[in-house]
């Protein structure tokens, strides 16, 4: 299969399974792409290229381990440095002044989730304008809950920790809900102490895998709880130590076969009971 820098992990994936490991063999941010549930969104929205700046690898590191399993970049990506990122049209076209900047990053520094704020903006930002939020990492969960309301996104890697995600506010878009809106299906469950408890005794303690992500900066908590629920077998159950009511990791598994009870004790202590719906 003949490949370039634009080509998306999607579509080496479809054409061989193995390139999702030798790709995530390569650097240690690539290797989220070995999640199922984070794979299934960045995988169709990363290209080649991006994933490059994203692992901080060469072209080249992504042809010695693509090579093996009959891969074939075009020899004029392997020597010119200037091809293209694969923007959209919408973009290209947008003038300056149609383009809303969010950096992000210091408020996720000082331990704060962005969600609220984000939306807030783009809710203000006028019907052919985009938002473009500059990240540290891609926010897939956000791009998931944006493009559920009609939204047009692009993610450009500037550097290894360096991301900027644009939102395009086309034409008829839908309103969209608020942050406290989402996830009010029954398999999301915010239950008082006892109801709570009742939940955690249902479970021997030998099959509760309890884990802190307290401590942790965004996104280190979503990624680890993501890389554990797959391993969940079905009378298990994960138990998480968290600070604040993880909306992204919410709508990142709305559409997933998981119940998760939820324990607001402060605006600092929350716990989180998962487990696979039977």
């Amino acid at each position: 299969m003949d490949i370039t820098v634009n080509t998306r992990i999607s579509e080496l994936a479809k054409a061989d399974k193995g390139s999702i490991e030798a790709i995530a063999s390569l650097a240690k941010p690539l290797e989220k792409l070995r999640n199922p549930i984070l794979r299934k969104v960045m995988a169709s929205r990363i290209t080649i290229g991006e994933a490059a700046k994203m692992g901080g690898c060469s072209i080249q590191d992504f042809e010695r381990v693509l090579m093996p399993l009959g891969f074939r970049f075009l020899e004029s990506d392997l020597t010119d440095k200037t091809a293209g990122d694969g923007t959209p049209n919408w973009l290209k076209a947008l003038p300056k002044g149609q383009l809303v900047i969010f950096d992000v990053r210091e408020i996720l520094s000082g331990g704060e989730d962005p969600l609220k704020e984000i939306i807030k903006r783009f809710k203000e930002v006028p019907i052919g304008n985009a938002l473009c939020i500059i990240n540290t990492f891609v926010p897939v969960p956000l791009v998931r809950l944006l493009e559920k309301e009609g939204v047009e996104s692009f993610t450009k890697a500037v550097q290894t920790n360096e991301f900027h995600t644009f939102f395009y506010k086309v034409p008829n878009v839908e309103p969209l809900a608020r942050p406290s809106e989402i996830n009010t299906e029954e398999k999301l469950r915010m239950l008082d102490q006892d109801a709570f408890q009742r939940e955690y005794n249902n479970f021997p303690k030998a099959k509760i895998r309890e884990i802190d992500v307290r401590q942790l900066e965004m996104p280190g908590p979503m990624q680890t709880i993501l890389g554990i629920l797959p391993e969940l077998a079905a009378d298990e159950a994960l138990y998480v130590n968290h600070k604040r009511v993880p909306l992204y990791l919410l709508e990142e598994i709305a559409d997933e076969d998981y119940c998760v009870n939820i324990l607001n004790l402060s605006d600092t202590d929350v716990k989180l009971l998962i487990y696979k719906i039977k």
